[in-house]
């Protein structure tokens, strides 16, 4: 029998949450040059480039240092210390927002590990705005078994400086830009190749291929597609997956993208006999 399929969205307890936790500093972790359908874990496909001309402002990497070290001694409080009051998010998250989805990623992965890379930053008069790709992966175990899980984000986010300590950097705005996770079980999970636009217009057709590396033969395949709208509610709901046995060697889908523009959160669970993996993306629609 193949491992029982968890009711659970891998995105909405990790990859989202990226962007608040981008928090390891490291100059040197390599990013793909172009875009490319990999297998897990997978990185970010849109042909990031590296635009760091000089030193980031001493603020910002004080700012990434101080949620480093409170993230690694699971600091909540210390956290959200470097948000500030009025902090919006994108996807309609405030900072209360952000610090439930945080202590619920914690509670469901106590073991995390981050890297991350300053890709831009420029001043706005006294702001700053950086672009930051991060990385994460971890493990989590449960009544079904030990889960293997790694993530990728690129996010824009914009800094102030503190009214009260006009030295200290405060986060007021972040966007997504980017996302991808992928969460795997058992002893042998499915090897998937995910191809997926991360940009598509308004109305358009898109196409959404998991193709699964290891021949079909007469073993079991179970698969399941699952789309929600980008929203706040999504990084606190749970996404059941409904899985039907595969024919063929993985899943296609083609859709048309919603007419306005926004994102959805597109995931695919496949399941064997041997494990299950879950990927999941960010596909962003923009005229």
């Amino acid at each position: 029998m193949p491992p029982e399929a968890p009711s659970l969205s891998f995105q909405s307890t990790l990859s989202q949450l990226l962007g608040f936790l981008a928090l390891t500093l490291s100059w040197g972790i390599p990013l793909p040059s172009k875009a490319a359908a990999q297998a897990a874990p997978l990185p970010l496909e849109s042909g990031i480039q590296k635009q760091v001309s000089a030193p980031a402002p001493a603020p910002l990497v004080k700012w990434l240092q101080e949620q480093i070290e409170a993230a690694n001694r699971r600091d909540l409080e210390e956290v959200m210390a470097g948000y500030s009051p009025d902090f919006r998010h994108r996807d309609g998250l405030d900072r209360q927002g952000v610090e439930r989805a945080i202590r619920k990623l914690w509670e469901a992965h106590p073991q995390l590990t981050y890297a991350a890379e300053i890709l831009s930053w420029r001043r706005l008069g006294p702001e700053i705005v950086a672009e930051i790709a991060s990385q994460v992966q971890g493990s989590q175990s449960s009544a079904r078994g030990e889960f293997q899980v790694q993530a990728s984000a690129l996010v824009r986010n914009r800094y102030r400086p503190n009214a009260a300590k006009p030295e200290q950097l405060l986060l007021v705005e972040q966007e997504v830009l980017r996302e991808a996770s992928t969460l795997t079980s058992g002893s042998a999970p499915p090897t998937v190749t995910f191809r997926l636009p991360e940009v598509v217009k308004p109305g358009s057709p898109y196409s959404l291929q998991a193709i699964v590396a290891e021949p079909l033969a007469q073993s079991l395949l179970l698969g399941a597609v699952e789309e929600q709208p980008v929203a706040a509610a999504g990084y606190l709901d749970l996404t059941s997956f409904a899985l039907e046995p595969l024919q063929a060697g993985g899943l296609f889908l083609q859709a048309d993208a919603p007419p306005e523009a926004g994102a959805r959160w597109l995931s695919v669970m496949l399941v064997n006999q041997s494990g299950l993996v879950v990927e999941s993306r960010r596909l962003v629609i923009q005229p």
